[in-house]
């Protein structure tokens, strides 16, 4: 019998690279479950404990999974579970078959975020002044950056 099972989580920590004994690479991060409150049989509002998952990518999935950072909210697809207690907290490890960026707090971005000085300015061989991360080539002459 297959499980999926999906869950969206913000990852506690940037994603951590690694190979095994046999040059198979894989991802690791812990994204952490928030779910909201609820009420009980009595009536009581309830705010639910947050969850903690070990995701676990393999292939070309980690290889993907790699540019992930903290603060990152995603919707992981899951195998397979493995619960484990720690302090007292409820984690578990989880296999990823399928990771998304989730939308619901913010934009999604594709690859590593590309930071952008203030105020760096790229003057076009046409005269325009735009941002050095909206200009499309990789500029190599100085002379055309400018600070502000």
């Amino acid at each position: 019998m297959q499980l999926n099972i999906t869950v969206e989580g913000t990852l506690t920590r940037s994603a951590v690279t690694g190979e095994t004994r046999d040059g198979r690479e894989f991802v690791q991060f812990q994204i952490v479950h928030r779910p909201g409150s609820y009420r009980d049989n009595t009536g009581r509002e309830v705010t639910g404990k947050p969850m903690y998952f070990d995701i676990l990518c393999w292939g070309d999935l980690a290889g993907r999974a790699r540019d992930l950072t903290r603060g990152t909210t995603i919707v992981a697809e899951i195998s397979r579970l493995i619960p484990f207690e720690d302090d007292g907290e409820l984690g578990i490890k989880a296999f990823a078959r399928n990771l998304s960026i989730s939308m619901r707090y913010a934009e999604a971005h594709a690859g590593p975020q590309v930071r952008q000085r203030r105020g760096d300015l790229v003057t076009t061989p046409h005269g325009e002044t735009i941002t050095a991360q909206a200009y499309p080539d990789v500029v190599g002459d100085r002379e055309l950056v400018h600070n502000r």
